[in-house]
This record gives structure tokens, sequence and C-alpha cells, in this order.
């Protein structure tokens, strides 16, 4: 059992000092006193730890890309930055060449080697962080704290020591749309007949045919473009206020680390194209009053797409428990939590003895108001 703590403490003591091992993409020296500076997430501006010498960043907003381009961007990072991988849960991130990668920040392992090259789309926007470390880790207590099956002890001694801010790669996606629909809807109605001398109420559907045209235009339709972060978590975190994107620029990742993409643009595409089609359905079904749909045949075609590579602010965490790691995620511009926490076998038990009783009552209550 020592020997297990003893190996859970080296990995956490390794994952914390990692910090500066997996900080920036690229530096600047302060004018100041000549540390490196870093992106302050509340002014928005670089800002130097040491010192306090702060220096503006001139923004501009991020731009759609004609989609007919994607294939064509190829490179851009290679002469600046590498790549590290990590062997346990194949995260990839982009460093510059000064910087060494100790740690993975999403599962905390050690097992992380350079790879040789790197020749990969450079990101066209940018959303960048709002949260400081300090309110993200204040953040995850308040998450922490609401965890309701979580033991006492991990709520009450719950501290994000160190936090990895890390930029997630993802796509964005425009497109006008023009649909052509056909299919067969049915709606309910009931009647009464009689059976078995009784009067009995008996559903019946009455179908009609529809048809016609329908437009739309999809903005923003955002899909993640690494595996490294369970798409549970995406799902969950992935709303982000994107028409607020700046033009990519280095600066804004100093003092974090980026993500390589693992699903390229056509492919991100793919799923955004599923998207729309889903919503252009349910715009479709909605301008009828039905109950059921016996068919919808919708054939869209798509024009006008552009598309934006950029990427997006969260902070990563683990948290040791009782010889487990639990990791955590928080948005980096709303500081929205999703993570795991361990359950505690008596709150569940209790709730399920709960369930249980109110299930029986549920059912008791019923037989009697039916004899």
């Amino acid at each position: 059992m020592e020997t297990q703590n003893s190996e859970q403490q080296d990995v956490r003591d390794a994952f914390f000092r990692s910090e500066e091992a997996q900080t920036a993409v690229g530096t600047e020296k302060c004018p100041g006193c000549g540390d490196n500076m870093e992106f302050d997430p509340e002014t928005g501006c670089l800002r130097c730890p040491s010192c306090g010498t702060t220096k503006r960043i001139e923004t501009r907003a991020g731009q759609e890309i004609a989609f007919s381009e994607l294939s064509k961007g190829r490179g851009g990072w290679q002469e600046q930055t590498h790549v590290y991988h990590c062997a346990n849960c194949n995260a990839e991130e982009v460093l510059d060449k000064r910087e060494i990668a100790h740690v993975c920040p999403f599962c905390g392992s050690p097992s992380v080697v350079e790879k040789e090259e790197i020749d990969t789309l450079r990101p066209n926007a940018l959303l960048p962080f709002l949260l400081d470390r300090d309110k993200a880790a204040e953040t995850a207590v308040a998450w922490a704290k609401k965890r309701f099956f979580a033991p006492r002890d991990f709520k009450t001694y719950f501290r994000p020591e160190k936090l990895n801010g890390v930029y997630l790669p993802a796509f964005t996606f425009d497109t006008d749309t023009d649909s052509k629909y056909s299919g067969r809807l049915g709606e309910h109605y009931y009647v009464t007949v009689r059976s078995g001398g009784k009067s009995v109420r008996r559903q019946r559907t009455r179908y009609f045919t529809v048809q016609g045209e329908y437009r739309e235009f999809f903005d923003d339709l955002a899909v993640s473009a690494t595996d490294a972060v369970p798409q549970s978590v995406m799902s969950t975190l992935m709303r982000y206020d994107y028409h607020n994107c700046v033009e990519y620029r280095d600066d804004f990742l100093y003092g974090f680390t980026a993500l390589l993409y693992s699903k390229s643009g056509e492919s991100c595409w793919t799923d955004a194209r599923q998207m729309a089609d889903n919503r252009i359905r349910q715009g479709i079904l909605s301008q009828y009053h039905h109950d059921v749909v016996s068919y919808l045949d919708v054939r869209t075609t798509c024009f006008n797409v552009t598309y934006k590579y950029l990427l997006l602010p969260m902070y990563t965490g683990i948290y040791p428990y009782k010889g487990k790691t639990y990791p955590f995620y928080i948005n980096g511009r709303s500081g929205k939590v999703k993570g795991k926490s361990p359950v505690s076998p008596v709150k569940a038990a209790i709730t399920a003895v709960l369930c249980v009783a109110a299930a029986a009552a549920i059912g008791l209550l019923f037989w009697f108001l039916n004899h």
C-alpha cells in the first residue's frame, strides 16, 4: 500500500512540476526585466509575472475562409513548433521548439515523446482565455462541493493546486442550405367504440402528405477536432461565444499550450453537415402539426460554405483521491465545469433504498386506486 501511494505521489508531483514544461507555444521577453511574458486572461494583454509590465495585443476579428481552400491549407507550424505525443491517451501537444513536455496535461502520464515532424494546418482564429487560473480553480472548488454523491472529504479537501491551460482545436462552418422535401405524416384522433358491452376510447391516425422547399442559413456549426477530451465533456463545454473569436496570434498562447487536431477539417465538415441535416429535418417538421412520421425524404444542397480553424480555451486538471485520479475540465471563458468524482457507497445505497421505497409506494397507491 505504501509503494502504491508513493507511486501516486510521484505521478502527482511530476504533473504539478510540469507547468513550466507545458506552457508556451512561444515566448516574448519583458522589456522591463527580461522575463518571459504571458497572456493574462483578466486584462487581455501580455503581462510579465515578475515585474507586472503589460503589453497590449492588437486584435481583429477572425475571418471566414472559403471551404474550397481547406484542402490547400497544409503546413504553417513546422518551422516554429514541434509535437509531443502521449503514448497513454494519444494526445498531441504543439509546443515551441525550446519547450520540453514531461507530463501529459490530460491524463498525467509521463510517457510523452517528441514526434519528428509536424505538417498541419495553422489555426486562423482563436477564442482567448477569459478566466485566469485562480478564478478557474474557484469554479472547480464550487463544482466539487455540489457533487451530491461525492464523499464528504472529497468535497471538503478538493483543491486544484495546478491547472493546465490548453487550447483545443475545432472547426466551425457557415453555410447556406436549400432543401427539397416530401413525406407522409400522421395526426392522432380518437373515437369511441363498443367493446364487451362497454364504451372504449380508441386511437386512430389520419395520415397526410407534405412537400415543399426549406431554406436556412447556419452560422458557426462547431465540431471538436480532438479525441483527447471525451465527447461527453465536449458536448457540454463546447458552448462558446464563437462570434467573439479573434484572428490567431501566438501572443494569446504565451503561458499556455495548444493541442494538435486529430480530426481533419474535411472529417469535421462531415459531422457539421450531419448537424445541419438534423436541424433542417426538425425545422421542416416544426411547420406541421403531427404526432407520427411515416417517412420524410429531404434533399439538401449546401452552398457558400466557409470555415474557421480555431482554438478553444479549456483548463484541465487531475485530482488524486484514495489511489485513483479524477479528471475535470473547465471552459476557459464561461467557467462551466465537467468532470468525474468518486461516489460515496453510503449515499448511493441510501438513494437506492429511497428510490425502491418510492416506487413501491407509487405501485401500492396505483393498486388501491384501481380496486
